[in-house]
């Protein structure tokens, strides 16, 4: 059956300001676009847009789609302000003797203006509590929870992460980085059945918010990864895209595994460093507010090189999270030294700190940037104490790279920081800290329909209202622009031609 959308304002996204007056879609497919009175006889039924406006489905290239379910049924941290108010709502949540795990508390935010401690969670002794702060690079783990695990103040620390102690040696329950994993490892695993749920209501908020897809990263954090799989196979049908980045755990495992039209498996992920907020993302000079410190490094350099190595056995790309300065120096340089494979670009993720040099380099290979505009208004006004103000020259410099020419997407990173996609354009268009970094309205659309398309080289058959394009439409009540991007509303989300979401 052939559906033609009409009666509204079409953005092809082709080209700034280009607008259709017609779509016919087919079997998921855009067969033509056009004027009205051309494809209407070719038409077995018309949705009219009744003035509303039309986009190529809007996708998230940087999430966690469990966690992001997750974060929507349990305890969000990133709302509190105070430890005080954190600790006396977890104890209401918690159960004697369960494991308790939140996230998302912010010590930007706190007006104690320093971590969560193992000692503020010291009335919660029979139940092991874990805290993970909103970037995923910290946790705070209480007495019980260590004790479990086995940790004690002459455990050593591990390659690639840091346990916290506090002046006179003892342990204050924060753990960086790969550390966590000394804690995480002791929480039981999750059921398949409960991964079902949570992707359910992941994938129904995210097409409310008019979003068609996500390229998503969580197969090495619950379990063995057949576990999340299954749950993805079971619950994603035909009216949600699902891009599977790989972690570098299990990509290997993973090599057997067959994709399906809406099931994607994607590049080796790899982390290089942690987290500005929690000064462990890796800078080539010492953090402004702690001299002496430059951050942590996830992996050391024979495991990193032998991780690209393996990826290149396979003939794939690796997406690398990559913060500060020092840590995009690195993944440089093993990508120079094993290229990505022909017809494949590399993806570095988030590029929060760069310098001149670093982005001349990064020119002359085939890479896409995955950045996160929600970062700037998250992250400032303290990330200046971070870095200082001449660092900021290169930092989060989004404008900068569309001018040199950088395929660029747009993620969220969700659940560390909200996933609604007007609100990212809105941030990438309206930065009152950089305001030479703003991009065009355009160009923010960009980043999550044709950007995020290009970031899995898919930009033949996605991101752009076009013949042969994939039929997944964005509908908003007006058109979007520097402007309106926070008053529009979402209408319908069509995927693969059928709407899936409708207000």
């Amino acid at each position: 059956m052939k559906t033609l959308w009409t009666d509204g304002l079409i953005f092809t996204m082709n080209a700034e300001g280009e607008t259709v007056e017609a779509v016919l879609v087919e079997n998921g497919k855009i067969v033509q676009t056009g004027q009205k009175d051309q494809l209407v006889h070719l038409a077995d039924q018309v949705h009219s847009l009744q003035g509303a406006t039309m986009y190529p489905g809007f996708v998230d290239s940087h999430i966690h789609l469990i966690g992001h379910g997750e974060k929507l049924a349990y305890l969000d941290l990133s709302m509190f302000t105070s430890i005080q108010t954190i600790v006396s709502t977890v104890a209401e949540h918690v159960k004697k003797g369960d494991w308790y795990v939140a996230e998302g508390w912010n010590d930007n935010k706190l007006v104690e203006g320093r971590p969560i401690t193992c000692n503020d969670l010291d009335e919660m002794k029979e139940t092991p509590v874990v805290l993970k702060r909103i970037c995923r690079h910290v946790l705070v783990a209480n007495w019980k929870a260590m004790e479990l695990a086995g940790v004690t103040k002459d455990t050593p620390n591990p390659i690639g992460g840091i346990i916290g102690k506090d002046e006179h040696g003892n342990l204050n329950g924060l753990f960086y980085d790969e550390a966590q994993q000394l804690i995480t490892s002791h929480i039981p695993a999750v059921k398949t059945e409960y991964l079902e749920e949570v992707i359910k209501a992941s994938v129904t908020d995210l097409q409310a918010k008019g979003l068609t897809g996500v390229h998503t990263e969580d197969m090495a954090y619950y379990g063995p990864y057949t576990v999340p799989l299954e749950a993805y196979r079971r619950t994603i049908g035909s009216s949600f895209r699902t891009h599977l980045l790989r972690h570098h755990e299990v990509f290997e495992q993973m090599q057997g595994e067959e994709p399906t039209e809406f099931i994607e498996f994607g590049a080796m992920k790899i982390f290089i460093d942690g987290s500005l907020g929690g000064h462990t993302a890796l800078l080539s000079e010492d953090y402004s507010d702690s001299p002496g410190v430059k951050g942590v490094a996830v992996h050391d350099q024979a495991i990193l090189e032998g991780l690209v190595k393996l990826a290149r056995k396979y003939d794939e790309n690796i997406a690398v999270h990559v913060i500060g300065d020092k840590a995009v120096e690195i993944i440089l340089n093993l990508i120079e030294k094993y290229p990505a494979p022909v017809g494949k670009k590399d993806r570095l993720i988030h590029v929060n700190v760069l310098s001149e040099e670093l982005v001349s380099r990064m020119a002359q290979l085939p890479v896409v940037l995955d950045i996160q505009p929600m970062f700037v208004p998250s992250d400032f006004p303290w990330v200046v104490d971070r870095l200082g103000k001449e660092r900021l020259t290169w930092a989060y410099a989004w404008k900068t790279l569309v001018e040199k020419g950088f395929d660029c997407s747009g993620g969220s990173d969700s659940p560390i920081e909200l996933a609604d996609p007007l609100l990212g354009m809105d941030a990438a268009a309206n930065n009152i800290y950089l305001p030479h970094q703003e991009l065009t309205a355009f160009e923010a659309i960009s980043l999550f329909t044709t950007g995020s398309a290009k970031a899995i080289g898919m930009e033949h058959v996605r991101g752009k209202i076009m013949s042969g394009y994939d039929a997944d439409f964005t509908i908003v009540d007006q058109a979007l622009t520097k402007e309106t991007f926070t008053t529009s509303k979402v209408l319908q989300t069509i995927v693969n031609g059928e709407i899936v979401f409708k207000r």
